[in-house]
């Protein structure tokens, strides 16, 4: 199986020797459609990305910036499924010990705020883990 990588075209607004910071401009399918201008469903937001520099790179400098795609559904599995799954767990063990209903759906969404608690602590780690690399075109 091949390495597959997404990758954006992006420039420099900030250089630094370990990390540079890139300004990428995020689409969505229907950004390139002629009729968006007629849609109320097309999108377009600029996202600041720090990457590691395969080469040196310079401030105003166009680069592409990429990522291994597995990175990515590694993340969408810690920050959609598993939440999705304690939610779920959560929810049916609650209904299990308490009469209302809005209290057992109350507990499942609570469960969240500690998760995503120990997710920021773990901040570095994913930071080590998930790298973005650019290079010049």
């Amino acid at each position: 199986m091949a390495n597959t990588k997404v990758t954006h075209e992006g420039t420099v607004v900030k250089a630094g020797k370990e990390l540079v910071s890139v300004k990428i401009e995020v689409k969505s399918a229907c950004s390139a459609c002629h009729a968006k201008s007629m849609c109320a469903a097309h999108d377009m937001a600029e996202k600041i990305i720090e990457a590691v520099p395969a080469e040196e790179v310079g401030v105003g400098d166009s680069v592409v910036v990429e990522m291994e795609e597995r990175f990515g559904l590694k993340a969408v599995f810690y920050v959609f499924f598993i939440p999705f799954m304690l939610m779920v767990a959560a929810l049916f063990i609650s209904a299990q010990f308490v009469s209302s209903e809005v209290f057992a759906a109350l507990i499942s969404l609570v469960i969240l705020v500690p998760y995503f608690v120990i997710l920021a602590f773990l901040k570095p780690y994913f930071a080590k883990t998930f790298v973005f690399v650019c290079r010049k075109p």
